[in-house]
């Protein structure tokens, strides 16, 4: 048993650390923390322009995405509001994705060959751009892998963590 996030369709990665009566719930009933989850948030009031053409092509994405990383990645990314990816000799490098739930940015992942190249970085603006063109003042970077690409990138900053527990039951 988990008090964990399943993506791609879940409430939140784990228990709200801010949450103490649930953490002392998990704790009481033997459950053992396994793993540490962060949201980030990012102010949408700056200027999100960059020239990298990137192109949304849902079913594109959804195989590579598929491909790279897993089924729930994809599934969100094919559900998203906004999708994109970025191209490099006509292969698919990276995408990113927002909207899947209000004010939520992912999912996102570049090929490690494409890596440090800016992709990343240029997908994440663009979605943000739209994010902030609906009205949105800020946006909520979910479960976050690389915090100080986040942070360099947008100046996201890290505003909610999780701790996510399991029990083994026989």
């Amino acid at each position: 048993m988990r008090f964990a996030g399943n993506p791609p369709c879940y409430a939140w990665p784990g228990i709200d650390v801010r949450y103490t009566p649930a953490l002392c719930l998990a704790e009481s009933l033997g459950y053992e923390r396994y793993q540490t989850a962060c949201n980030m948030t990012v102010d949408l009031s700056q200027d999100f322009s960059d020239d990298l053409p990137v192109s949304d092509d849902r079913e594109g994405v959804a195989g590579f995405v598929r491909e790279n990383w897993n089924e729930a990645w994809a599934w969100e990314a094919s559900q998203a509001t906004g999708c994109y990816h970025a191209e490099v000799d006509g292969e698919i490098v990276g995408f990113a994705a927002w909207g899947t739930r209000p004010h939520w940015f992912g999912p996102m992942g570049t090929a490690p060959a494409a890596r440090g190249r800016g992709v990343g970085r240029a997908l994440l603006r663009r979605c943000l751009a739209d994010m902030a063109a609906t009205g949105l003042s800020h946006a909520e970077i979910a479960w976050v892998g690389p915090i100080p690409f986040y942070a360099k990138a947008v100046g996201a900053r890290v505003e909610r963590v999780f701790w996510l527990y399991r029990k083994e039951f026989s």
